[in-house]
């Protein structure tokens, strides 16, 4: 069973996928209001966190610091045994 749903506008949108198919039409009094995002009620709302420092940054190195380990790395590979 395959259920669609909305105004005839929108399901007319469908008639492709349904010449020749077995329908039933439910007509209901009108439209139904949006739903809303439901939130549990034994939870109270999360509190934002602060953010401190430079955040997801914060243990990224200065593009300085970074060349200069880069080097660094680079000469110890580099070294012969």
């Amino acid at each position: 069973m395959h259920v669609i749903e909305g105004t005839w506008e929108e399901i007319e949108r469908h008639k492709a996928e349904l010449i020749g198919r077995h329908l039933r039409l439910t007509v209901t009094p009108e439209r139904p209001a949006p739903r809303k995002a439901s939130t549990p009620a034994a939870q109270p709302p999360a509190k934002a966190k602060e953010l401190r420092g430079r955040g997801m940054f914060a243990g990224l190195l200065s593009t300085e610091e970074y060349f200069r380990e880069k080097r660094e790395d680079t000469e110890r590979e580099d070294r012969s045994l």
